[in-house]
């Protein structure tokens, strides 16, 4: 939960002062990336996380990470493939998975979407891998600490934050075994049909990153080529892809012919790729379902458990059968779904950024009908719909009314306790909430956070 003390006392001050967001992140304080991903759609103030609070959410996202790892060991014997189609995964996604993840470490990097709501912490989503977005947000602390009000008070308060881009460069640096000193190449490389789209912000980021110690180039997977035992864009040879296409790109026509040669050249060693496309198996939606389970509550220790039941909101694979209820009760999950169509939220396993999810207090029972019965197949979850606290905000006009916040906390191998820092998707506060989208909803802006250092 986010500290109400230290918010109070923040609006407080800048109340008194007069400040409006203008005056606390002006146009000239937000760096030229973040303008080029998302234009100007900034919160004006950081959230503040009190030091309990991100000691015991850093724990337990840390446990949580465990105890996905676990799951193809405790259910499948071992079988990855199993579980990836478990999952969700078919045909060549099961495949890419085999080849790059069986038998190698998982990735720690990844990002936790999460509410809150009046019991604390709830998690939506596990993200894992290089393609989490939102990590050049923590910028925004930049900007922001330059005014002194705000820098005054994060020092009263003992208040920091994680450079989550520079924590993102170290961890690539450690996942790859590239020495601190070594300046390697990289090339962020996305999926061809969403190139366009993101290449003037991905260019920018060259720069972002020299500071860095790394040279970065921008491209997609139909602009590698491979000659001289190297990966080439254009002239420039790259040490490493830095993997922004996904595993779900898999399943389109042509995937295979230009992920392959890709993959062919990182098993000779003539590149290193940043992360392993199958680390993707673990952020199925289908994968949290799993460990929502009570019929597998018995595989994990009592730590783990309290942990899961702190973060996980009911969530079930959408398959015909009986399933149970948070208070033991076994119901047909089908018939169910459709009497409580209002208590939850269909999300396909898969996709991304809202894409596919269904809120069924917004949906016309019949269409809502027939989308549960339609994912029937296994290609969805039904989880619980969360309720979060709000929290206040000032406006542009100087009222101070709540907004409704996702929590995106990143988890980085190099970071202090495994925490790399938070971005913050907020909206006006809105009754119903299934995933806040700053591409998708004009009224939907980006923040980030200060957490306290010292208990």
């Amino acid at each position: 939960m986010p500290d109400p003390s230290l918010t109070a006392l923040y609006l407080d001050e800048v109340g008194r002062t007069g400040l409006t967001p203008t005056d606390l992140i002006p146009a000239d304080r937000v760096h030229p990336v973040l303008e080029a991903f998302y234009q100007d759609k900034f919160l004006a103030r950081p959230v503040f996380l009190g030091h309990a609070e991100y000691r015991r959410l850093t724990e337990d996202l840390g446990r949580l990470q465990d105890a996905l790892e676990s799951l193809p060991d405790k259910l499948f014997g071992g079988d990855l493939a199993a579980f990836a189609r478990a999952v969700g995964m078919v045909g060549d996604q099961v495949d890419l998975v085999m080849r790059t993840q069986a038998g190698r470490p998982v990735t720690r990097f990844g990002r936790a979407d999460l509410y809150a709501d009046a019991t604390g912490f709830r998690l939506m989503e596990y993200n894992m891998g290089s393609t989490v977005g939102l990590i050049e947000v923590s910028l925004l602390n930049d900007g922001m600490v330059e005014h002194p009000t705000l820098a005054a008070f994060a020092a009263e308060h003992g208040l920091g934050y994680v450079d989550t881009v520079g924590e993102s460069l170290v961890s690539m640096r450690q996942e790859t075994g590239l020495a601190a000193d070594e300046r390697p190449t990289m090339a962020l490389c996305d999926w061809p049909g969403e190139y366009p789209a993101n290449e003037a912000a991905l260019k920018l980021c060259g720069a972002l990153h020299e500071q860095y110690n790394v040279r970065t180039v921008s491209a997609h997977l139909g602009m590698l080529e491979y000659r001289d035992g190297r990966v080439w864009v254009g002239d420039d040879p790259i040490d490493v892809i830095y993997r922004i296409f996904m595993l779900e790109h898999a399943v389109l026509p042509g995937a295979r012919e230009l992920m392959t040669p890709l993959l062919d050249a990182a098993d000779r060693g003539e590149v290193k790729i940043f992360t392993p496309i199958g680390c993707e198996v673990y952020g199925s939606k289908a994968a949290l379902a799993l460990l929502s389970d009570e019929a597998h509550r018995h595989l994990f220790d009592a730590d783990t458990l309290a942990t899961l039941d702190r973060l996980l909101p009911w969530t079930r694979v959408t398959r015909p059968g009986e399933v149970t209820l948070e208070d033991g009760t076994r119901v047909d999950l089908l018939p169910y779904a459709l009497e409580h169509r209002e208590d939850l939220v269909l999300k396909p396993v898969l996709l991304h950024s809202g894409h596919g999810v269904i809120l069924g207090v917004d949906t016309d029972p019949d269409v809502w009908a027939e989308r549960v019965a339609s994912s029937m197949d296994g290609g969805a979850v039904l989880q619980r719909r969360l309720r979060p606290v709000p929290e206040p905000v000032l406006t542009a006009d100087g009222e101070v009314v709540p907004y409704t916040i996702n929590y995106g906390v990143f988890r980085m191998p190099s970071a202090p306790e495994g925490y790399g820092g938070t971005a913050l998707r907020v909206a006006p506060e809105a009754k119903n909430i299934g995933v806040l989208s700053i591409y998708a909803d004009p009224s939907c802006l980006l923040g980030s956070v200060l957490h306290a250092t010292k208990g």
